[in-house]
């Protein structure tokens, strides 16, 4: 059985003009997503105040997004175990 020989060329998600395509569309998204908030009102919202401020749902996530990260790594903190923990 011969083994697959180790490929040298980048994958497609590798490659960086590929990259910067996807973060051009990435952002393009965004401001899209963020320019439909204007043509649309919420008719349950749950934060009446806010909702109205433009682009309130991406940064809302983004602001959650953060406080999850941090906290994620306070969690790691509090519960990390050693490298050989199962193998005592």
């Amino acid at each position: 059985m011969t083994e697959p020989k180790p490929t040298t060329e980048p994958s497609w998600f590798e490659k960086p003009r590929n990259i910067h395509w996807m973060i051009g569309g990435l952002v393009v998204a965004c401001l899209a997503l963020v320019l439909a908030d204007l043509f649309y009102e919420n008719p349950h919202p749950h934060f009446p105040k806010w909702e109205n401020v433009i682009g309130f749902q991406a940064w809302f996530g983004f602001i959650a997004f953060v406080v999850i990260v941090f906290l994620g790594r306070l969690l790691r903190v509090i519960v990390r175990r050693p490298e050989d923990y199962y193998d005592r």
